[in-house]
């Protein structure tokens, strides 16, 4: 039997219900490379912004690009009184990350600054990184419940799989993080109640990653032969419990997230 698909669309839509006329003319500001992943995000984003009314002010950067013209790029941003809110590429290459310090934490869409982050640790944030949130909202959207369940989450990234972990334990669950030196992968994600793969390689959850218990979160984003796709394997899609897929899963309430992290820095 199939599992149960966590569609996103229902999710963000209930998101936009909420905040559609009171986020309206606000503007957003974006900033990354100009490479496929970003671009296609960036162009998703604009077109859910439209239907809400957000203006998108979208700049992509070439590679040459020096690190100091990019810091400058967001500091303008910063300053700028017509922006409302910051979105910048994640991850950066190494040399690029101090960029992240220039984004006002009263307009960091993405909790990104090192600010915004000691923040939210502290439970004082005024918005959480968007992907991580729209995780735990698809869960709550299902009636998928967190307290006393074990979450396995499957890397652990700054954009992602760290600041779960906070999410997660917010929530009451027990969380375990897996990542490339975990010893007997299969065998730990199995204990999961929810498992949540953040980790960019297509089909890395196979079947035997799952149990017909087990739901699932493929929160992975790559391109195979063009198309997107997820983390998780075809067959893991026989096996688990429910499941996000890619596209459609939490992509959408992502992006439904980021405009809801722009209503409350716009207020």
């Amino acid at each position: 039997m199939s599992a149960l698909l966590l569609a996103g669309k229902p999710c963000a839509d209930a998101i936009y219900a909420k905040i559609s006329q009171r986020v309206a003319g606000a503007t957003l500001f974006t900033l990354g490379f100009d490479e496929p992943k970003w671009t296609q995000y960036t162009s998703s984003l604009t077109k859910s912004a439209q239907k809400i009314g957000v203006n998108c002010q979208n700049r992509t950067v070439s590679d040459d690009v020096l690190p100091q013209e990019f810091c400058e790029l967001v500091d303008t941003a910063a300053k700028d009184s017509r922006i409302d809110g910051i979105l910048i590429q994640q991850p950066l290459p190494r040399e690029f990350s101090a960029a992240y310090r220039f984004a006002d934490v009263n307009k960091d869409l993405d909790c990104c600054n090192p600010l915004s982050v000691a923040s939210m640790y502290e439970g004082q944030a005024k918005v959480c990184p968007a992907t991580p949130s729209a995780v735990k909202e698809l869960l709550d959207h299902y009636g998928v419940g967190l307290s006393g369940k074990h979450v396995v989450i499957v890397g652990r990234g700054n954009a992602v799989g760290k600041p779960l972990i906070h999410i997660m334990l917010s929530a009451d669950a027990t969380v375990t993080v897996c990542h490339t030196k975990t010893v007997n992968l299969p065998a730990v994600c199995r204990t999961a109640d929810i498992l949540v793969s953040a980790c960019g390689v297509p089909d890395l959850i196979t079947d035997e990653f799952v149990t017909d218990k087990t739901v699932v979160v493929d929160v992975g984003l790559s391109f195979v032969n063009g198309k997107t796709h997820g983390d998780v394997s075809s067959d893991a899609y026989e096996k688990c419990r429910a499941i996000s897929p890619v596209p459609g899963g939490v992509g959408p309430v992502t992006r439904a997230v980021l405009f809801e992290n722009l209503y409350k820095l716009a207020k």
